[in-house]
C-alpha cells in the first residue's frame, strides 16, 4: 500500500497494520474480515478511517503527529461517559486509554453546514445541553494555560510567525483577564466544536472526539464552532441569539466576542505545532489568524463600551 496523506496525518502501511491488529481484537476477527479500510478526510488531530466488519461499518481514529502534547486520553474516557449519559454522544464501541485510538459506530451523515441555519440550531441546541450538564468532571480546561502548555512543545523558531503577533498576544491577554470578571458560570465544554466532530442526518445530531473537553467557560465551545467557519458579524450574532434564546445582553456579548478572539488565539498555537512538526494546516490557519486579530480589537471596543456594544 501507497502512503496515503490525510488531513490528520500521513497513513502508513506500519500504522495501517498497527490499526488491524487493534480491530481485530476488539471484533474476535481476523484481518481479511475487516473491508474497506478507507482513510476519511476529516479533522486535524488525527488519521480518521471507516471500515467495515461482519456485517456492520464503524469508524477508526488513530492519534495523528503531536497529538500527545495536546490530549490527556484518560481525561477523554471520563468525558465520554458523561456524554454519553446525556445522549450527546453514544457512538463509542471501544478506545484505549494509553494509545489513543478509539472505535465508533458509522453514522450515515452529511457534511455539517455553518450557513445552514438547521444546522446551526441543532448544534447550538447540542451545546446547551452539554453546558447544562448536572454532571461536572473534575479537571479544568483553561484556554489560555493550554496555549502555553502547547508553546512549549514548539521549537523557537516555528514560534510568533504571524504578522501583529505580539500586538494580537497583548489583546488577547487583556480580554482573557476582562472575560474573567463578566461573571459567566463555567461547565463541562467540549473544547473542540468545529463542524468535523459533528455527525449530523436528517434525525440524528451527534457531537464526538472529547479529546479536549474539561470544565471551563463556555465561550471556548462557540468560540472553536465560529473558528471553525468563515462568518458574518451578523451570523454571530444569531448564534448567540439561539444559544441564549434571546438578545444577549452587552455583558455576554462581550464575553462571548472575546473568546471567539481568545479561541483564534489558541488555535494560532495549535497551527503552530502542527507546522513544526511537518504537517500543513491549510485555510484555517488564515482564519483563525483573522479571528484572533480582527475579533481582539472588537470586543476591547465593547469592553470599552464602544458603538459595537449595542
Amino acid at each position: 500500500m501507497a502512503d496515503i496523506q490525510t488531513t490528520g496525518g500521513l497513513f502508513t502501511e506500519e500504522i495501517r497494520s498497527t490499526i488491524l491488529t487493534h480491530i481485530c481484537e476488539v471484533f474476535h476477527c481476523q484481518p481479511e474480515d475487516v473491508e474497506n479500510l478507507t482513510p476519511v478526510q476529516a479533522g486535524m488531530t488525527n488519521i480518521v478511517l471507516s471500515f467495515e466488519c461482519n456485517g456492520g461499518k464503524y469508524i477508526y481514529r488513530h492519534p495523528g503527529l503531536g497529538s500527545e502534547a495536546l490530549v490527556d486520553r484518560g481525561r477523554e474516557t471520563i468525558m465520554q461517559k458523561v456524554v454519553e449519559d446525556v445522549g450527546i454522544d453514544t457512538t463509542l464501541i471501544a478506545m484505549d486509554v494509553d494509545e489513543g485510538w478509539r472505535i465508533g459506530r458509522y453514522i450515515e451523515h452529511y457534511d455539517f453546514d455553518y450557513h445552514n441555519l438547521n444546522d446551526m440550531v441543532r448544534a447550538v441546541m447540542l451545546f446547551k445541553r452539554l453546558h447544562e450538564a448536572p454532571a461536572r468532571v473534575r479537571w479544568n480546561f483553561d484556554v489560555i494555560q493550554k496555549a502555553e502548555s502547547i508553546q512549549a512543545q514548539i521549537a523557537p523558531e516555528h514560534y510568533g510567525n504571524f504578522p501583529e503577533f505580539a500586538e494580537i498576544r497583548h489583546r488577547c491577554y487583556a480580554l482573557y483577564e476582562l472575560a474573567k470578571t463578566d461573571g459567566i458560570r463555567k461547565c463541562n465544554i467540549h473544547g473542540d466544536a468545529r463542524d468535523v466532530n459533528f455527525l449530523i442526518n436528517k434525525d440524528e445530531i451527534y457531537l464526538i472526539d472529547w479529546e479536549y473537553g474539561g470544565y471551563g467557560d463556555p465561550g471556548f465551545d462557540i468560540g472553536s464552532y465560529i473558528c471553525g467557519g468563515d462568518h458574518s458579524r451578523e451570523e454571530i450574532d444569531n448564534i448567540l441569539f439561539t444559544y441564549f434564546r434571546k438578545k444577549p445582553t452587552p455583558v455576554q456579548k462581550r464575553h462571548f466576542y472575546a473568546y471567539i478572539a481568545v479561541t483564534g488565539w489558541f488555535y494560532l498555537h495549535w497551527t503552530m505545532l502542527k507546522e513544526s512538526k511537518g504537517q500543513k494546516v491549510g485555510v484555517n490557519k488564515d482564519l483563525w489568524y483573522h479571528y484572533a486579530k480582527d475579533y481582539s480589537l472588537i470586543a476591547l471596543d465593547l469592553y470599552e463600551g464602544g458603538s459595537s456594544c449595542k
